[in-house]
């Protein structure tokens, strides 16, 4: 994640930017008033649009739109990974009465009870001899209990959101010493004497470290509900890596969340990062996960992070919402090494006989993965990551990557570290460009670089059309006969909620989007993040609920109506001058497409204007068009209108049907993103 000013190397040459916008995108714009909007009547104005639907511009690529997700606060831990225990192997530091963060006695600390004494125990812990200890140290929880009295008391975890319906199953790992006597888990309302909503006895616990297994059906749901292990009989025990999974989740992965993401049909996801990926050790997400250690997160606030979800959760999420996996590596960075990443691309495609193909087939992977997308390195030009360092370095660096990763599987395609900065891609090409097939560089934008006007930001996806020919003049004069593509794997605006749940961010997402369609140049692109993190996360999730942003929506409707040609278009618009942004800047964009079957058109408009409506004028030529069309539209009532979770659709998409032909008009509301979607029935 980008945290400084893209390079001012950008805006040269980008002031007279309509000019190539004309080139790039064979669209012409006309404006009978060059500052402004011209004279309208009512509350809208007029537009016109010229299809020419039998000539192709250029393909579109279908791996354009994917997502990114990465360990960043709860991106991944609570709410992608289905499990509802927070520090479930009691790694964290304890209080003074000996219980980590997340944990409370139970019933409450109303009274002293000497019948048990708690400890956070740094000698005994499951597993006993970890292959990667915990970077916070391996403890267990041990219960002394003295007493037999039949009172309660143990331990419990609030915050725990179940569904009447759902079984939610989970399990203890147990080491006790001279016990004798039983434990009850519950669930409950998180109150002292709260209702019972579930419970499970386990009984015959004696010796080592042992495995029970447990399931809870509640009869009542609650949104923040306790979960309480409860110990009756004298004895000593330690607990350790305790889970509670809701019987729903998709391999692991948390329902409601796993439907969203369905939902965008991301044709890639990237992970693990993102800056994390500079920290992070594929080992560590390997095998039983009950073995994995705890991590801190060195890039998000040093947030201890459970190793649950690792390489095969992540590779089976990305099977079962049907996208490529795009693996990042670790370059150089807390002490990761090239051949720490050969190893990695072993572990997922390499043979089962292999070293590390055999890691995979003993943890139930046989087969290999067959990963084709593998991202070297994250953003190394930031000073913020582990590994930083210059574009030489760097490229130095990718060579040695490059060469051990292909020497494992050479088939993989792999993806070089760019930036905004074009000295840096220069460098980068000329040591390193036969060996890279796409340049990763990543776009933010927000309250600073706007610089108080709020044009700015409705103009300034436009100037990548320029950066992107600039680029393109540059892969072709320092990689000659040698294909790189572009990889936007990082994008998106950055404005304090609400703001950024508002209606702005898709308007600029959609007029990025509609550049990234006109592109020959971008393949990939992915906005930033998927889930939580901060307040660009599209789908922003609770313990207990969800809800999407404006900008969710605008990836899901971009991804259902993904072209496989751009058509070449003529577009009279009214027109704005922007502060920072250039002048002349039209109101309105479209980009015209045609499906991968031929058999329709869509027709994707962003109206930036923030007062009118555009009555837009439609004529096709080269087509023959059925009259029954279908109109979807996302909007909001005012701009400061913004999706949260008390009011998750604020800003929704709405679909009316639309009568279309060889000519028709349209009424694009203010500050909206529509999709037009017409049937082909032939040649005109």
């Amino acid at each position: 994640m980008r945290v400084r000013d893209e390079s001012q190397e950008m805006r040269k040459g980008w002031r007279a930017w309509p000019i190539v916008f004309v080139l790039l995108c064979a669209i012409t714009i006309h404006s009978d008033s060059p500052a402004g909007w011209p004279q309208s009547q009512d509350d809208h104005v007029s537009a016109s649009i010229v299809i020419e639907a039998d000539k192709l511009l250029g393909s579109i690529s279908p791996r354009l739109y994917g997502q990114f997700d990465e360990f960043m606060y709860e991106g991944v831990k609570g709410v992608l990974y289905a499990e509802l225990l927070r520090d479930r192997g009691f790694d964290e530091a304890p209080d003074v009465r000996g219980l980590p963060r997340y944990w409370e006695r139970d019933p409450d600390d109303r009274n002293d009870d000497p019948g048990l004494h708690i400890y956070l125990d740094d000698a005994v812990f499951y597993p006993p001899a970890p292959k990667f200890p915990s970077e916070i140290g391996n403890h267990s929880l041990r219960l002394d209990v003295t007493a037999n009295d039949g009172q309660r008391r143990g331990i419990h975890q609030g915050g725990i959101p179940v569904r009447q319906g759902v079984a939610y199953h989970g399990y203890i790992w147990i080491k006790t010493s001279g016990f004798s006597g039983h434990i009850n888990v519950a669930l409950e309302a998180d109150r002292t004497d709260g209702e019972t909503y579930a419970n499970a006895e386990i009984a015959d616990i004696s010796g080592d470290w042992k495995k029970y297994s447990f399931s809870l059906a509640p009869r009542k749901g609650d949104p923040l509900a306790k979960f309480s292990v409860l110990v009756y009989g004298p004895g000593r025990l330690w607990l350790d890596q305790l889970s509670l999974m809701p019987g729903d989740a998709v391999d692991g992965v948390r329902t409601d969340v796993f439907q969203k993401v369905k939902a965008l049909r991301p044709a890639f996801i990237r992970w693990p990062g993102g800056n994390v990926a500079q920290d992070y050790h594929w080992t560590w997400g390997i095998g039983p996960r009950d073995t994995r250690p705890t991590w801190v997160n060195l890039s998000w606030g040093n947030e201890p992070e459970p190793s649950d979800f690792g390489t095969d959760e992540f590779l089976q999420f990305c099977h079962n919402v049907g996208a490529q996996p795009s693996i990042t590596v670790n370059v150089e960075g807390r002490g990761g090494t090239a051949e720490e990443a050969a190893g990695w691309v072993e572990y997922v495609n390499g043979p089962p006989n292999s070293k590390f193909g055999a890691m995979r087939a003993a943890n139930g992977h046989p087969v290999p993965y067959h990963v084709q997308y593998w991202e070297i390195g994250n953003e190394i030009w930031g000073t913020w990551v582990r590994g930083h360092s210059d574009a030489q370095t760097y490229a130095q660096n990718f060579n040695r990557y490059a060469a051990a990763m292909r020497a494992v599987d050479p088939s993989i395609r792999l993806i070089a570290v760019g930036d905004n900065n074009l000295a840096w891609d220069r460098t980068v090409l000329q040591l390193a460009g036969t060996h890279t097939d796409y340049l990763a560089i990543h776009h933010y934008y927000g309250e600073r670089e706007m610089a108080g006007d709020p044009l700015n930001l409705m103009a300034r996806p436009l100037h990548y059309e320029e950066f992107y020919k600039q680029l393109q003049k540059m892969f072709t004069d320092l990689v000659p006969g040698h294909e790189i593509r572009l990889a936007i794997n990082e994008w998106n605006t950055s404005f304090p909620v609400p703001r950024q749940h508002s209606i702005e961010p898709a308007l600029y997402a959609a007029r990025l989007m509609n550049v990234f369609e006109r592109s020959q140049l971008v393949a990939m692109s992915a906005p930033s993040d998927l889930i939580n993190g901060w307040s660009g996360g599209l789908i922003q999730a609770s313990r207990h609920g969800l809800y999407v942003t404006p900008l969710y929506l605008v990836n899901r409707l971009y991804s259902e109506h993904l072209g496989a040609e751009f058509l070449a278009a003529r577009v009279e618009s009214p027109v704005f001058d922007s502060s920072l942004e250039g002048k002349g800047v039209p109101y309105l964009d479209i980009v015209a497409e045609r499906s991968f079957d031929g058999r329709q058109i869509f027709l994707k408009f962003v109206n930036t204007q923030t007062e009118r409506a555009v009555l837009t004028t439609v004529e096709l030529t080269g087509v023959r068009v059925r009259p029954e069309a279908r109109l979807q539209t996302l909007t909001a009532a005012s701009l400061s209108a913004a999706n949260s979770f008390s009011t998750p659709d604020a800003i929704s998409v709405q679909e009316t049907p639309l009568h279309a032909g060889a000519r028709f008009q349209v009424e694009l509301p203010k500050h909206s993103v529509s999709v037009i979607t017409l049937g082909v029935e032939g040649p005109q």
